[in-house]
């Protein structure tokens, strides 16, 4: 999303399958972390905006500079942006998120998950996709693999879950100036609408409008 609405443009390397296994490989061998040192060695700036633990994001950034002899931040190129943006950031005190997100999971399973990641499989889709790799996905894989029950299942997707949104209080900051945020805990919805439609409302600009909308937890 940031990249689309603030005009990045990604190295135009074409996924290299071979490559990205034996990288994944040796990031299960060694480690995510050794993995991220050695991109450092070849890419400091890269190695900089990538946290060690996006091992994705590693392994993409090797690929682009195995493939291309060039570092991979050198190859991102940052164009005009068309779009006019209106970023909202939701928040709730933690103990909140965290209830919901384990509600959130029994609900998911109640509707089908597991169900649905057999079909999937059955279907021919291998699990190691990085879509299957998904939370959610991958706890379904394993369950159905023999290698976890499913209480343990769900216990790692809370964890990963919880993990995921202290990643993202960390990224999406409070003091952001570019981010319009509001509790709701305390803010009526009706208060967020009104916010949009103002800004919608505003003088009309040659640029696309966008409102995007990021939801993150605060400490309780």
């Amino acid at each position: 999303v940031y990249a689309v609405t603030h005009a990045w443009s990604p190295p135009a390397v074409v996924p290299q399958l071979r490559l990205r296994s034996v990288l994944q490989r040796l990031a299960e061998e060694r480690g995510r972390y050794w993995l991220h040192e050695k991109l450092a060695l070849l890419d400091k700036q890269a190695a900089q905006t990538i946290d060690p633990r996006n091992l994705r994001r590693t392994i993409r950034a090797l690929e682009v500079i195995f493939s291309t002899g060039q570092p991979f931040s050198a190859q991102r190129r940052q164009g005009f942006s068309p779009y006019r943006l209106f970023t909202i950031g939701l928040s709730r005190p933690r103990p909140q998120l965290y209830a919901r997100i384990d509600a959130r999971i029994e609900a998911m399973f109640a509707s089908g998950l597991l169900d649905e990641t057999r079909h999937l499989l059955e279907q021919g889709y291998s699990p190691d996709l990085p879509s299957l790799s998904a939370i959610g996905y991958r706890q379904c894989v394993a369950v159905l693999q023999g290698k976890i029950s499913l209480e343990e299942a769900k216990a790692q997707m809370r964890r990963l879950t919880r993990a995921f949104v202290r990643r993202q209080a960390n990224w999406f900051k409070p003091g952001d100036a570019t981010i319009h945020w509001f509790d709701l805990t305390t803010t009526p919805v009706e208060d967020i609408e009104a916010a949009i439609r103002a800004f919608l409302a505003e003088e009309s600009s040659p640029a696309t409008t966008v409102a995007s909308v990021k939801e993150t937890g605060v400490a309780g």
